[in-house]
């Protein structure tokens, strides 16, 4: 509305905006067009001849906007002899919700009938309406008890609009379903058919979560929603196929697990009516299985951290790059190559963005860094010999690598060669990796080096299939992992973790310490950037404090970061308003009044 009354300034003609109903021969109010520019959002003052006042709403804290004037119309007519009786109305209500502002102007801020009740809030579809519309999302928005159902027109992103919108309006997150449409439902007379936005959404919506531990095999598909953020869970797709990733593995199968009592090794990638069906676990079991990845992720880091507080001695942190390319290969080569090219860029952002920030603050804090170590160049230029900076090798080495895996699948030819022969290209990186790690290739890499050869042994085992190829791979850890660290318990240490991945897709724990064990293995990125901070200072008192603390402080840098990252997306949403879309054209400020657009399931009495 500002630029054309700004358009129609400069070339001479004004700009008058109506508000109107046809109960009142269309027209109730004009916006003065050198109020235009200033005040878009208003409907202005009455027309000369009729007045509103402004009505309370019990339980709301808008007024109703009433109407009078000599061009409300006489009543409304059921049957030809209606038309005889005369005046039956000396006002109009129109059911729009108004404000007067300080200039005198009246402002349609939603509608009376547009409000509903969940989690104990009343909504304002309006509203809501008119949030999509400052994000340059066209929308309608319509809702009963159970659910806020939001149509969007164009190609808006689903997940990040409901986020949005959860934390606007203050509803859990499941209570809200957004879905993309080309064009909004419409009646014929071309009012927007609410009835028809509501019966988008699925029929069993992820709406509220059940309680801690009574989770069954029919919450499948709400668990795979809450986890991923993804309310348009189908019975064909699997965790990988909705984005799932190695970051967010591990909270979705301790929760499937516990629902289902069993996950098969390939459940990320098992449609999910093949999940529902399985019997669930009994309860009050002492020992938990989990999924060996998980378990080994959670011991290694609490190795890593002990042995440098120097609690015990067994290094585990080469298993941790077996670990990493077992969940690339799980998790970041599904689907087509760009958006699985964006989608690994962004699990490259959640590891690169969060040490960045840590060693940051460490660097600032202590002597023992430098700018290299913020950059995660150190070990490009950093010094040669083993000091404080090569603290972070374990995130430089990590990052190099998923830079350099990147871009190969990014290349058309190998991605279709990973896609015609996973296996064989899998293991065609193992043997480029083996050229560095028996020297017959300096490229140049940085130290301490080479572990790419250990990622593409990980990136092996998610693609074995059968016992032969599980013997190949088993064959390969046991020729070649020997030797290279020259520690035996070392070189064991791997190698078994190797050989339990491939050959056992579940490790016990104890029931209590399963939470536990999934949050360390979730954390175990964060665990270990932060416990170069927190474990000097407290080895005086203990080492097991030491341990403890560290571990503690990991997940809850691990917490924050989540917190941090859902907070960054909703403000690049408000920030970004261009995704495909068209702006609304204002909601219910300047639509007609009288019967609330898309109640209407018979034909109305028309207005006399």
């Amino acid at each position: 509305m500002r630029s054309w009354a700004a358009t129609g300034r400069r070339r001479g003609w004004d700009l008058f905006v109506m508000y109107g109903a046809t109960e009142a021969t269309a027209r109730m109010a004009y916006l003065p067009p050198d109020l235009a520019e200033a005040h878009p959002g208003c409907i202005g003052v009455p027309i000369p001849g009729g007045s509103f006042r402004l009505d309370p709403v019990p339980d709301l804290p808008h007024a109703e906007l009433v109407y009078s004037g000599p061009n409300v119309m006489l009543g409304y007519a059921q049957d030809p002899a209606d038309l005889a009786l005369g005046r039956e109305v000396e006002e109009l209500r129109t059911g729009d919700l108004a404000r007067r502002t300080p200039e005198g102007l009246y402002e349609v801020v939603g509608r009376r009938s547009r409000f509903v009740k969940l989690a104990g809030l009343r909504v304002d579809l309006g509203q809501v309406e008119r949030i999509l519309a400052g994000l340059g999302v066209t929308a309608a928005a319509a809702g009963d008890d159970e659910r806020l159902v939001v149509a969007a027109a164009g190609e808006p992103d689903p997940g990040l609009l409901a986020k949005v919108l959860a934390d606007e309006v203050g509803l859990p997150r499941g209570a809200v379903v957004v879905e993309a449409v080309d064009e909004l439902p419409r009646l014929g007379n071309g009012k927007v058919d609410y009835p028809a936005v509501l019966a988008l959404a699925p029929a069993a919506p992820p709406a509220a979560s059940a309680p801690a531990g009574t989770e069954g095999p029919g919450d499948v598909r709400r668990i795979l929603a809450e986890v991923l953020d993804r309310p348009d869970v189908g019975e064909d797709d699997t965790f990988v196929s909705l984005g799932g990733d190695s970051l967010s593995y591990v909270a979705a199968s301790v929760r499937l697990e516990r629902a289902l009592g069993h996950l098969p090794p390939d459940w990320h990638v098992t449609p999910v009516r093949d999940l529902a069906p399985r019997p669930r676990a009994r309860r009050g079991r002492a020992v938990a299985r989990l999924e060996t990845g998980i378990v080994l992720r959670a011991a290694a880091i609490v190795c890593v951290v002990a042995t440098h507080v120097e609690l015990f001695t067994f290094q585990t942190a080469h298993l941790l790059f077996v670990l990493a390319g077992l969940n690339f290969a799980r998790f970041q080569l599904g689907g087509e190559r760009r958006p699985r090219l964006r989608r690994q860029l962004r699990s490259l952002g959640r590891i690169v963005v969060p040490s960045v920030a840590l060693i940051l603050v460490a660097h600032l804090l202590t002597d023992d860094y430098t700018w290299a170590n913020v950059a995660l160049l150190n070990g490009m230029v950093g010094p040669q010999h083993l000091t404080s900076q090569w603290h972070f090798w374990f995130v430089e080495m990590l990052v190099y690598v998923l830079v350099a895996v990147i871009a190969l699948m990014a290349v058309p030819w190998a991605d279709r060669a990973e896609r015609r022969f996973p296996l064989g290209f899998a293991l065609a990186l193992v043997g480029i990796g083996l050229l560095s790690r028996y020297d017959l290739v300096d490229p140049g890499l940085p130290k301490p080096a080479p572990v790419f050869w250990l990622f593409a042994l990980g990136w092996a085992v998610a693609r074995c299939r059968g016992t032969a190829e599980r013997v190949l791979v088993s064959v390969l850890a046991l020729l070649s992992v020997p030797g290279y660290f020259g520690s035996t318990l070392r070189e064991a240490t791997v190698v078994a973790g190797l050989l339990l991945l491939v050959w056992v897709p579940r490790l016990p724990v104890p029931a209590g310490l399963r939470r536990v064990t999934a949050w360390l293995a979730g954390a175990s990125l964060h665990v270990y950037l932060v416990h170069w901070l927190v474990y000097p200072p407290l080895l005086a008192v203990h080492p097991v404090v030491a341990v403890v603390a560290s571990l503690a402080a990991g997940v809850a840098y691990w917490a924050l970061t989540l917190r941090v990252a859902a907070a960054l997306g909703r403000w690049w949403a408000r920030r970004a308003p261009g995704r495909p879309g068209v702006p609304g054209d204002g909601g219910a400020e300047h639509r007609a009044a009288g019967t609330p657009a898309g109640e209407l399931t018979a034909p109305a009495p028309a207005p006399r």
